[in-house]
């Protein structure tokens, strides 16, 4: 089953890849050709804005096409509009979290995976997990002693204002 892909939608879902980062669709192409050619499965990826010179689409190695939406088109309706086409669409699985998307891939008898869905499959095929520079993001910074015991001091104060 080949994997049909709204770009920024998966970006936005991963915790180590941010959709301010310039170089955002690159870094995700690149791991899904890792996991085109760990699974061999077709992906093609749409992004919502065009790639730098005017590019509509290219194929990169690894089995990952990917399309950018031309100016005035986003990417939910390129995707809508390659679910209609499909021959096959039983044999689609169509990654988005935008339920237009979602409908029009169901309505086909697509199967629908939201975003984050995937994010786990990715994680599962290829063993990756959040870099650790993501999972550092997450962890709460320590606090010392002195500023538990401001924090303490000021909260019991509110406390008992409301009593």
């Amino acid at each position: 089953m080949p994997f049909l892909i709204d770009g920024h939608n998966l970006i936005g879902a991963m915790p180590d890849l941010q959709l301010e980062d310039p170089d955002d669709e690159a870094r995700l192409v690149e791991r899904l050709q890792r996991l085109a050619m760990r699974t061999g499965r077709r992906i093609t990826v749409v992004f919502d804005r065009g790639a730098p010179g005017n590019v509509s689409s290219w194929t990169p190695r690894g089995g990952v096409t990917v399309h950018f939406a031309p100016s005035g088109v986003t990417a939910d309706e390129i995707l809508i509009r390659r679910i209609r086409a499909e021959r096959n669409p039983r044999g689609l699985v169509v990654v988005s979290s935008d339920r237009r998307v979602q409908e029009a891939a169901r309505r086909r008898g697509a199967t629908v995976w939201p975003a984050p869905e995937f994010l786990a499959y990715m994680q599962r095929q290829l063993g990756a997990q959040p870099s650790a520079q993501a999972a550092e993001k997450e962890k709460p910074e320590e606090v010392n002693e002195g500023e538990l015991q401001y924090w303490m001091k000021l909260f019991q104060g509110k406390d008992a204002e409301h009593r």
